[in-house]
């Protein structure tokens, strides 16, 4: 899947990332969702190949990278600006799933000639503390606590709740790590999932929106999907969101999950390709 893949020295240990296409093409930088690896984009990385040069980052607690040390948002954002100067990307466009959105948006602010454009995916218009029924500390126990008879089982479980099997075989094993009693559990320690979340849950919009002078893609799930509470949640907090970044496009999936990439990567390329190409 990747031409490369390469290892950065970072605060606490190594960030790995995945390198393919083009060297002289423009960048992408992918960051992932929360639990998942650079592999979560397995599904759409060999089109975005075909135009781009496109690096896919472990964040630091996901996958290789440093499972130690700080949990933060403004870390995640100082290690990306060592990736930068490491592969000398002049201009990248980022690309972030969830709750990557939010540190991909504080980079854009923090290095504004670097950052081109940002695509969202699913995330980073919204604080989660918000969200209709989300309790950080069931949320964070539920995650630390899972566990799956084998690699295996966790992929077809994964397949099951996303209604697709486009995802590669053992893609989720640097996702999982074995426990002493046998089960697999998440990588990503107990304390990152409520370092992060918490970050997720109180980042300020209002000024961290305020702040974007890049272009930016907001590309959404179906909101149909969701209750009538959330619906109404998701459909504010996008009002709020264009209301603040004007320079921001909004776009909806139909019939698309919150892993966009995973059940609709087609759409989800498309809409990349239109939107940087124009």
């Amino acid at each position: 899947m990747f031409s490369q893949v390469n290892r950065l020295q970072v605060d606490g240990g190594t960030l790995e990332y995945g390198v393919a296409g083009k060297p002289d093409a423009p960048a992408l930088l992918l960051l992932h969702g929360i639990r998942n690896t650079k592999l979560l984009f397995a599904p759409i990385l060999p089109s975005l190949a075909e135009r781009y040069r496109v690096i896919a980052v472990d964040i630091r607690g996901h996958g290789n990278s440093v499972s130690h040390g700080s949990f933060l948002f403004e870390q995640i954002v100082t290690d990306l600006i060592q990736l930068l100067e490491k592969e000398q990307l002049e201009q990248v466009t980022i690309v972030a799933a969830s709750f990557s959105a939010v540190p991909a948006q504080m980079l854009a602010i923090r290095e504004p000639k670097r950052v081109a454009s940002l695509v969202l995916l699913d995330g980073g218009y919204y604080s989660l503390g918000e969200v209709p029924g989300f309790n950080r500390e069931k949320v964070v126990e539920r995650l630390a606590t899972t566990g799956f008879s084998s690699v295996e089982e966790a992929e077809r479980q994964f397949a099951e709740r996303y209604g697709t099997r486009v995802m590669p075989a053992g893609w989720m094993r640097d996702e999982l790590l074995k426990r002493e009693e046998g089960s697999y559990g998440y990588r990503l320690p107990r304390e990152a999932f409520s370092a992060y979340f918490q970050e997720y849950s109180v980042h300020s919009q209002p000024e961290l929106f305020r702040q974007l002078t890049c272009p930016v893609l907001l590309l959404l799930a179906d909101d149909s999907l969701l209750s009538k509470d959330e619906q109404q949640f998701h459909r504010q907090a996008v009002a709020n969101y264009q209301r603040i970044v004007k320079q921001a496009k909004v776009k909806m999936i139909p019939d698309a999950q919150h892993l966009l990439m995973v059940t609709h990567p087609q759409e989800t390329v498309d809409e990349i390709h239109d939107y940087l190409s124009k």
